[in-house]
């Protein structure tokens, strides 16, 4: 009888009884949904695994039987459809690469040294260059003489900076540029990050994205390009923010994207 009129009490409106009660069933839903999310995650990568352990099992299958046929009947390289085959097979390679780097990347905990982000940026600026016909398209590297230095993962910053350079020259179209840039942070890219900031850029002269497109850019599987997986975005900004950094699109229909990485950079360490 007492629990039922307990259940019934309701406290005067207003009243510092009235606000713990409230406080406390935000709490109480607060924790359920929480607990929601975490089972939701758990489910979605359970599905996520399963469908990538089934694909790849059957790709490895349609791989080695194109081999084969190739072996037996070499003739049939130079049938119509034969390079769209392998074009479409080399497609679903680079998005289960993607969708298993996806996965690992929920719990990446980043394994950093001290890096030279200048001579680890031109690196990554003669690795890409081979994508560029140097002519039409064009990767520019700009870097201050002096080094900046930095702890990161330099693996998982490479795959980063790639895909952004990739996701730049697929729209480039038949022509333009992509520039990397390492530059001082401003005031407000240094409030943002709260503490000292390293900047780098990676930007095109492509079609640009409309304010609607970039506010879907990084959603996993989002793309508007015929053979885009969705995945390099997102997973540039995965290893971004690992890092304690934040990635960010400022771009204009027409007039091409700029990607902006900040990252932590280390007190009194550009010498």
């Amino acid at each position: 009888m007492n629990d039922e009129k307990e259940d019934l009490y309701r406290p005067p409106a207003g009243s510092m009884e009235q606000l713990i009660r409230e406080n406390n069933n935000l709490k109480a839903e607060n924790r359920r949904l929480n607990q929601k999310l975490i089972e939701l995650e758990e489910d979605t990568q359970a599905s996520l695994s399963a469908i990538s352990h089934e694909l790849r099992n059957s790709l490895t299958l349609l791989v080695g039987s194109v081999q084969l046929m190739e072996q037996d009947y070499p003739d049939v390289a130079s049938t119509r459809y034969w390079s769209s085959i392998h074009s479409d097979l080399s497609h679903m390679q680079a998005f289960l690469q993607d969708l298993s780097s996806f996965k690992s990347l929920k719990a990446l905990v980043p394994h950093r040294r001290l890096c030279d982000l200048t001579a680890f940026l031109r690196d990554v600026y003669h690795n890409c260059q081979t994508w560029f016909d140097g002519i039409h398209r064009r990767l520019i590297l700009s870097c201050p003489k002096t080094h900046s230095i930095l702890y990161a993962d330099t693996a998982k910053l490479y795959q980063a900076i790639t895909n952004l350079i990739k996701n730049g020259l697929e729209a480039l179209g038949h022509e333009g540029t992509v520039s990397l840039c390492l530059r001082e942070a401003t005031e407000d890219e240094t409030r943002l990050l709260g503490t000292e900031t390293t900047v780098i850029e990676v930007k095109d002269t492509g079609v640009g994205l409309s304010a609607k497109q970039q506010e879907a850019i990084f959603q996993p599987f989002f793309t508007d390009k015929a053979n885009g997986t969705g995945l390099g975005l997102p997973i540039a900004r995965n290893i971004v923010e690992s890092h304690g950094g934040r990635l960010c699109i400022s771009s204009c229909p027409g007039k091409g994207s700029v990607f902006t990485i900040l990252l932590p950079s280390l007190p009194n360490a550009v010498k």
